[in-house]
């Protein structure tokens, strides 16, 4: 996968709209289709409406890459919340049921839940800070306690809003809030630390 700055000069390139506009936005669609397709996968659980999202969301960025902007955001992540928004509306109109039990599974076997939310960090063609960054932020979620733990990977893997978590989970909107706040602030503070000491 290219790095952000070329993936940023992509966005930039498609949005301008002149001759080079499509060849750009041809080689942003194969360098980044797989990572995307793999966050919709996670979200609807189901290869056939995964493919449906990855298609409808690159209409997306194509429509809304002048909305871009370089300066407030990072071009993955903004892509990547193209496509966990039409995930998320994709599951709720094919209402489809992929909610998993990670009662004592997210506690008792962190690395299996963990590999697999990071296994697009590990392709052979990742830059060594991108595949650093993933093992850092690996190791940091598995510290966590295993209520907080659980509740992130569930927002993350499921796509779950905080009124779905506190649903599925039978807690309290307020607590699973705070799980989730401090889940992501033990989370950075951890990410942090290794930064700082690398």
């Amino acid at each position: 996968m290219l790095d952000d700055r070329e993936i940023k000069g992509l966005l930039l390139r498609t949005a301008a709209r002149d001759a080079g506009s499509a060849e750009a936005f041809e080689r942003l669609y194969r360098a980044c289709a797989p990572l995307l397709l793999g966050i919709a996968k996670r979200v609807v659980g189901r290869v056939e409406l995964a493919e449906e999202v990855l298609h409808d969301s690159f209409a997306k960025i194509w429509r809304a890459a002048d909305s871009f902007d370089p300066l407030a955001n990072q071009p993955v992540a903004w892509m990547v919340a193209i496509v966990r928004n039409r995930a998320i509306d994709t599951r709720s109109s094919h209402d489809v049921s992929r909610v998993q039990s990670y009662h004592g599974t997210a506690a008792e076997d962190p690395d299996g839940i963990l590999d697999r939310l990071f296994e697009w960090n590990e392709g052979a063609d990742e830059t060594e800070d991108r595949r650093r960054s993933a093992q850092w932020l690996r190791e940091c979620l598995a510290r966590l306690q295993a209520v907080e733990r659980q509740a992130l990977v569930l927002a993350f893997d499921q796509g779950l809003s905080h009124s779905e978590l506190a649903a599925h989970l039978g807690k309290p909107l307020g607590t699973v809030k705070s799980w989730v706040r401090r889940g992501m602030g033990n989370l950075r503070q951890c990410v942090e630390t290794c930064m700082g000491a690398r």
